[in-house]
Order: structure tokens, then sequence, then C-alpha cells
């Protein structure tokens, strides 16, 4: 009895286990294969470029004087007019070269003196008629005081400009006071007061006092590799991204490519153990920096150059392609056994994640995620 209860649930139970079974729908095997729709896009090829931000044009402020720096009159980050006072500088001769400019003026005076006594002694002749005016000692000696009078000149402005630093010649006032050559902003300040500095005069290289630059023209400056390079033209449109603002997208335009590349990992011209670079140098401008953007010279920036572009064309991405050779193809679900189909496709524009389906597919189609699923080759 207690036997045939137990086969009577066991029944039951095999019963009811079918029934439930037999109502579940078979599982879509499709719905399981991962798929994509083919969506209307934009591709962009472009070129990248590291460099930095500077002004279009800059100068190094120098001396034609040597001496100390006795005043400086702007500071880092002031905005100067062309002719404005920037250096004040006190003339330090050293011994030899005052004691050789006072002799020089003393050997002049002397020469002076003798030329003029000889033109009196002639002149003298010349009013009491013992010798023509036309007579040529006369006139040599006339001609003698004129070039010792010019030549104690000069020798008296060389020791005023060594001893003072400021000079008269002819209209022209020499000075030891630096003035700015252009407008725009100080850059930075590289002397200190009472620093020696040398002159461009000299023999040495000149000391370079300040640098100064017209922050309203900024440009970009970087280099591209090889392979960019070939497809670069001036005109072409850019997209800033500098380095304290990665947010900030900047318009911009592309100005020159160089046309002699650089190797970038060369030492002194040499390619390290054989290997190099060649990169070639660009500039870009008309940057469109937004008014809230504060800019400053030296800030390190990537720009983006775009080569070419399509918009408004169907895309899919690159992951979702198979190879067969050099065709591409893609998946489409089906109701066959395998469950998707081989479709040709030719392609267009890619930017290295999605590209541009030129002719297989149209827009809104699903195709299967090759990638995900591990689908063979076909």
């Amino acid at each position: 009895m207690k036997k045939r209860w137990i086969s009577g649930a066991i029944a039951i139970a095999l019963a009811t286990g079918g029934y439930f079974y037999l109502q579940i729908p078979a599982e879509d095997t499709s719905a399981t294969q991962p798929t994509l729709t083919v969506e209307q896009g934009h591709i962009e090829k472009t070129a990248i470029a590291v460099g930095k931000i500077v002004p279009a044009h800059s100068v190094q402020i120098k001396s034609q004087l040597e001496g100390i720096v006795e005043e400086i009159y702007h500071q880092t980050g002031e905005q100067v007019e062309a002719g404005t006072a920037l250096f004040k500088i006190r003339p330090n001769p050293t011994p030899q070269k005052l004691t050789q400019a006072v002799t020089d003026v003393m050997t002049s005076q002397a020469r002076l003196d003798s030329a003029q006594q000889k033109y009196d002694n002639l002149a003298g002749l010349v009013k009491n008629n013992v010798i023509p005016k036309n007579y040529g000692d006369f006139i040599g000696a006339r001609t003698e005081v004129r070039q010792a009078e010019a030549d104690l000149r000069q020798k008296k402005q060389n020791l005023d400009l060594i001893q003072s630093g400021e000079s008269t010649v002819g209209k022209a006032k020499l000075s030891s006071t630096i003035y700015a050559p252009i407008t725009g902003t100080v850059l930075n300040v590289l002397v200190e007061v009472g620093e020696p500095i040398i002159s461009t005069e000299s023999n040495q290289a000149a000391t370079v006092m300040m640098s100064m630059a017209n922050m309203d023209n900024i440009i970009f400056k970087g280099s591209v590799s090889e392979h960019d390079a070939a497809q670069l033209s001036p005109g072409m449109a850019a997209n800033l991204t500098l380095a304290p603002y990665p947010e900030v997208s900047v318009e911009a335009h592309l100005n020159k490519v160089a046309v002699q590349s650089e190797k970038l990992n060369a030492v002194n011209g040499q390619a390290t153990n054989g290997n190099f670079d060649n990169g070639f140098q660009i500039e870009i401008d008309k940057i469109l920096f937004p008014e809230s953007l504060r800019v400053r010279s030296g800030f390190s920036a990537t720009a983006k150059i775009t080569l070419k572009s399509v918009t408004d064309v169907p895309t899919i991405p690159e992951r979702a392609l198979q190879f067969d050779g050099e065709s591409p193809s893609v998946l489409i679900p089906d109701e066959s056994e395998a469950g998707f189909r081989v479709q040709p496709v030719k392609l267009g524009l890619s930017d290295g994640i999605n590209v541009e389906v030129i002719e297989g597919l149209t827009e809104g189609e699903a195709i299967l995620d090759a990638s995900m699923m591990g689908a063979p080759n076909a």
C-alpha cells in the first residue's frame, strides 16, 4: 500500500513537470546574440600634434652699453607701449678703458691745437697778402683743423658714454636708457638691479635682460609625424586642447607646415640606437580663445587637425567587421540554422573606432557584434 502511494506521487510530479515544460516557449537563441545597429553619424580622420602656445612675435631685450643695471622700470606681466623706458644702465668701464678714453681726448686736443696754430699762421700770411687764398698749404691746414675738430668731438662723445652713459651725436641723443622696441607684454625679467651685463658690442654673448611679446597674437607651435605631414596643407581646420583646460576645445586653423623635418629623438643630430622619428614642425593660428580663458605663453597643448570628414552617413563600429582577405563583411541575423548570414560591405572613411559604410547596409539595420560572439571569419 505504501509503495503504491509513493509511486503515485512520483507519477503526479513527473506529469506536472512535463506540463509546465511544454507550456514554456523555447528560448529564442537569436535574442542572446549581441547585435549592433547601423547609425547615422559623423566620421573624422585627424592628425595629432603636440606642442605649446606661444606668441607669434616676441623679442629679447639686450643692451648696447656694457655696465650695471641701475633701474628696472617694468616687471613681468606688465603691458608697455613701444618707446617706454625699460632699464637704466650705469656704465662700469674698466680702469684701462677709462684711461684710454681720457688719453684719446687729450691726444685729439693736442692735435687740434697744433693744426689750429698752423692754420692761424697761414691765415695771417693770407691776410697780409703774402700768399693767396688758394695756396695749397693754407687749404690743407684748414682741412686739418676740421678733421682734428671732428676727431676731438668723437673722442669726447666716447668719453661721455663711458663715464655717464649719455651723449649727443648731431641731432641724435645717445642714452644708457633702454626703451621698448614693440608694444606688448613683459614675459620675464632676467636681470636684477646691480647686476653687471654684457653688451651687444662684446665678443661674448650679450646678456638677455627681458623678453617681450604681443600677447594679442597667440599661435600654436608643435610637430606631427611624417605620415600625418604628408596629408597636411595650410588652411585645414584644427581644434586645440590646452593642458590647464582639458575640457575646453578651441577652434583654429593650420597656418604652416615645415618643409624640412627634424629627428625628434635625435641627440646632437644623431639618431639614438639607430631609431628615429621624423617630426615636421607646424604652426596653427586664428585661435578663437574664449574670453573667460586665461592664456599664458608656454602652455602645453594638443592640436587635432581634421584631414577628412563626412557627415550624416551610415556608420558601424569597426569591431563588427569580418574580413576574407581584404574584403570586409558583416553578419546579419536571420532564421537560418547558423543564425546569421554574411553581408559584404564597401567601406569609406574611418576614425579607428567607427567606419563609414558606403554600400551593403542601410541606416537602422541590425548586425551582429562579431567581437562579442566570437563568430568565425566568413
